[in-house]
């Protein structure tokens, strides 16, 4: 074989039922060049035959054995790998055939450290697979080009959207010992990955295309573990061990600081109801702590946490309210479609957008009847697709005690007010803010919903 141009790192354990997609997009790749290593963490189901029969037909396919844990595993894939640049596949996704031509071109050609492209979030229902793209930055305007780190926070700013959906120059993970931690399991160890990638990486690229499919209905997901705050303690804490040795900790410490509020919120909406104060306080007692002891200044936290970090700064109850009033919205929603749902023969929809499309589908797959509506004037008049807009007065005088669920991220606050100023009661109007959210833990469930 040529030159090795991309080392693709899988790492397996127990995945029977997905493994061998996930190897065979790999070895579909239209960039011949690449090898595939596969870190098998002690396998009992019968994954490790079905690769080993794969392996069979294509040798670029390199099988090795590790303790289970995702950082040994990734780490022993690194040191093993010959190619100029490495990629992730994780065992239960999968990737699209042209992911690591276009990526490794642009890469190659560009001198990149770094490059990332969106993603699907995937899942079955009734055999049919959903796909939902996600971007990999929010700011169009840096896009499709070269962006050369000014030693800012500019490329941590962009939080974790994602590491397994580009591809890392070898030699400057290697120049700058980014390795994962090799602690016990398999989860969140990429947050110091991907936290030191983007604190180094000095050439970066963000694609507008989506190759990489990232599966959310697998019930054995790692990400899954409700001891997942204690597995976020322990990945940031040694995150702070590494930051501190290499004398970058002053530099970098609100950065941190504002990694750590977002993982928390974000897990803290994970949980059920049930556990979501008890947690509250074990990270309010564990960041409140370490916001004494190490000094963060709540001022140069990323503006999405800030108001959160004040709340941290003011009281436990004050964080603790503060936090769990942000899940209040998924809470109420997932309460609605798991209650009264049943009951409803029609939905009305407010926002016609990319989140709006996504309700739609469900609802749909749900057997109700949808009505879509939004303030822009061009979805009014040409409408979405097969639908129709209408405008939010026309629906609002004609149902006046319908079911209205807001679909947006930005505005929301701004469209229930303007419902309850159009006459709609506050206990019809439920609001949808968190895509992730809604489709991770209720729209894979959909199948559950579709006779009501």
């Amino acid at each position: 074989m040529n030159e090795i141009k991309v080392s693709v790192i899988v790492y397996v354990k127990n995945t029977i039922d997905y493994i061998e997609k996930c190897i065979r997009s790999v070895m579909d790749q239209t960039l011949y060049e690449i090898e595939i290593l596969v870190i098998d963490g002690g396998s009992t189901d019968g994954t490790l035959r079905v690769i080993e029969k794969l392996q069979q037909s294509d040798s670029r396919i390199r099988i090795f054995h590790s303790d289970a844990s995702v950082g040994a595993q990734f780490n022993l894939g690194l040191r093993e790998a010959r190619g100029q640049y490495i990629g992730i596949c994780e065992a239960d996704d999968y990737i699209l055939p042209e992911m690591y031509e276009r990526q490794y071109r642009i890469a190659d050609e560009n001198r990149l450290d770094v490059i990332r492209a969106g993603y699907y979030q995937i899942f079955n229902i009734n055999d049919k697979e959903y796909r939902f793209k996600l971007k990999p930055c929010y700011q169009e305007r840096i896009t499709e080009k070269v962006i050369i780190s000014d030693k800012s926070n500019f490329f941590l700013e962009q939080g974790i959207n994602g590491f397994w959906n580009g591809l890392y120059r070898k030699q400057f993970l290697l120049d700058n010992h980014i390795w994962m931690n090799e602690t016990k399991g398999a989860a969140y160890q990429d947050i110091s990955f991907s936290f030191l990638t983007q604190m180094y990486a000095e050439r970066i690229w963000f694609m507008n295309e989506t190759f990489y499919c990232y599966r959310i209905d697998n019930p054995n997901a790692s990400v899954n573990s409700l001891h997942g705050v204690e597995l976020h303690i322990n990945e940031y804490e040694e995150l702070k061990k590494r930051l501190k040795i290499s004398g970058r900790w002053d530099e970098y410490k609100n950065m941190f600081f504002s990694w750590e509020l977002v993982s928390y919120r974000w897990f803290l909406g994970e949980l059920p109801g049930d556990l979501k104060a008890d947690n509250a306080d074990k990270i309010y007692y564990h960041i409140k702590s370490q916001m004494e002891d190490e000094k963060y200044d709540e001022n140069y936290v990323m503006e999405t946490v800030r108001s959160l970090a004040k709340a941290l700064s003011d009281s436990r109850s004050e964080f603790t309210e503060f936090i769990l009033s942000e899940t209040e919205n998924e809470k109420k929603l997932l309460e609605y479609v798991e209650g009264s749902l049943k009951y409803d023969k029609m939905i009305i929809l407010f926002g016609a957008g990319h989140i709006g499309n996504i309700l739609l589908e469900f609802f749909r797959l749900c057997n109700k009847k949808v009505l879509l509506m939004d303030n822009s004037v061009l979805l009014q008049q040409n409408g979405l697709k097969e639908d129709k807009v209408y405008k939010p007065e026309r629906l609002a005088s004609c149902y006046p005690n319908g079911r209205y669920i807001i679909a947006n991220i930005s505005h929301a606050q701004e469209m229930r007010k303007q419902l309850l100023e159009l006459g709609i009661q506050s206990r019809d109007i439920l609001i949808c803010d968190d895509e992730e959210f809604f489709l991770r833990k209720i729209f894979v469930k959909a199948g559950q919903y579709s006779g009501q």
